[in-house]
């Protein structure tokens, strides 16, 4: 018998837990109008904006800066229902613990869609204003209308939350997992991958693979990476994603655009699917952004006898042109550098000659949010599954 359909939803400081609603089909050609007003004061601004801003946005009570228009207009793509549209637009719970300085500077997103715009139009265009997510959770409330197994998909990952709250105390101290359990958590996404917004892959960043990290000690928020420029960890049976693999797979380079093979695209406009409506910024954060877990070292003696790994949140992979420095090269032994020389020959023209230091990729990972939607799915692995009868494979329309 499968369970009632309840909701797991920890205490949340924000009031209002419903999605504003707005009609995109009143005044819908007035998208193009009122797209360049960006709120200045919001923690959350999308852009480009619907036409009825005050329902989408947080407060009614920001301070509107016009900006310069640009000549072209956005085209609002309609899929599904013609009914009233929701949107999610209550800011994700850890916007309420972070200083809105470190989200600004993470804010990747709408500087990979102003990209995308300049080549498209061979225009220059003002700055694109800063984002972050809005509260996954309310994507539960997605409806097709065509699909019963899609929306149902919806539902219950999206609703799905870590069994304690997340904030303010995970910012000091994450949640640690065995890697065994991390390497069980990619097959029980696979059951969520028609729910829509598609979950997001992750990828465990290995000790092996870190040459150096800046800053040296990795608390929250974004960080510089040197790796080797390796797909798959030494004896992995299961072609477990590397750092660099993963970001050949998802993410941009230094000129914000989709890195060489990447196969993501880059939103640029809004859409409406079901009846929900998303941002050009949403869809490309689920186009491109990867949860990331860091291994921990363990000590003979001493702590876990197994492998673990720290959550660190919801990243956009972006690989920078940014030499690592000569200093980290001479302080690494003789025998890590053959470790490394072994992992990536190409890097030393196939001779093990470690005098001058290699050119290794630096990837910077911007913070975008705290995935509490997959943290509820490693909860559901570790301590038992709430609510989740749902065998995908049986499900009849």
């Amino acid at each position: 018998m499968q369970a009632e359909h309840a909701v797991q939803v920890p205490g949340s400081p924000f009031t209002d837990p419903g999605p504003a609603q707005c009609d995109l089909e009143e005044n819908a050609n007035d998208i193009n109008r009122n797209m360049h007003y960006v709120p200045h004061d919001l923690l959350y601004a999308p852009q480009p904006m619907p036409a009825n801003g005050n329902s989408i946005l947080a407060r009614d009570d920001a301070t509107w800066v016009p900006q310069a228009q640009p000549d072209f207009a956005y085209t609002l793509t309609a899929t599904g229902s013609n009914q009233t549209a929701l949107r999610a637009n209550l800011p994700a719970p850890f916007t309420f613990y972070i200083p809105r300085e470190y989200v600004e500077v993470e804010s990747i997103i709408p500087q990979m869609i102003h990209q995308k715009l300049v080549d498209l139009h061979g225009m220059p265009m003002p700055p694109p204003p800063f984002f972050n997510m809005p509260d996954t959770r309310l994507y539960a409330q997605f409806i097709s209308n065509f699909c019963l197994h899609k929306d149902d998909i919806t539902r219950r990952y999206y609703t799905k939350v870590p069994r304690n709250p997340c904030f303010p105390d995970d910012l000091q101290r994450p949640r640690i997992y065995p890697i065994q359990l991390l390497k069980q958590l990619r097959k029980s996404l696979e059951r969520y991958k028609d729910a829509f917004p598609e979950p997001l892959p992750m990828v465990i960043i290995r000790n092996s693979e870190v040459i150096c990290m800046n800053p040296p000690r990795w608390y929250m928020y974004g960080v510089i990476v040197h790796v080797p420029p390796t797909e798959h960890p030494p004896n992995s049976e299961d072609l477990e994603d590397t750092l660099w693999s993963m970001s050949l797979k998802r993410g941009v380079s230094a000129s914000h655009k989709p890195h060489s093979g990447c196969q993501s695209s880059v939103a640029t406009s809004p859409v409406r699917f079901g009846n929900m409506f998303y941002s050009a910024e949403e869809l490309t954060y689920f186009n491109f952004a990867v949860n990331v877990f860091m291994e921990i070292p363990t000590f003979p003696g001493y702590g876990p006898k197994e492998p673990i790994a720290a959550y660190k949140g919801a990243f956009i992979l972006n690989v920078i042109d940014l030499p690592m420095h000569p200093a980290y090269w001479t302080k690494l032994s003789e025998d890590r550098k053959m470790d490394i020389y072994k992992r990536a020959p190409q890097l030393f023209g196939g001779v093990p000659t470690f005098l001058n230091c290699p050119k290794f990729p630096a990837i910077n990972l911007h913070f975008q949010n705290w995935d509490m939607n997959l943290l509820g799915v490693l909860d559901d692995l570790k301590f038992g599954t709430v609510d989740d009868t749902l065998d995908a494979g049986q499900y009849e329309e």
